[in-house]
């Protein structure tokens, strides 16, 4: 049975990698914004 559930370490690690894609990647506050909503699992 899969679990739709994270633990706080890989909450933390998911977070950490996204920071580093926005920071790396986005151009404007907008763009920021874009990275963060198509990252968010559905």
């Amino acid at each position: 049975m899969e679990q739709d559930e994270m633990t706080q370490t890989e909450l933390k690690s998911y977070l950490e990698t996204l920071a580093k894609l926005v920071e790396a990647t986005a151009k404007d506050p907008q763009d920021a914004a874009r990275i963060i909503r198509e990252a968010i699992p559905e």
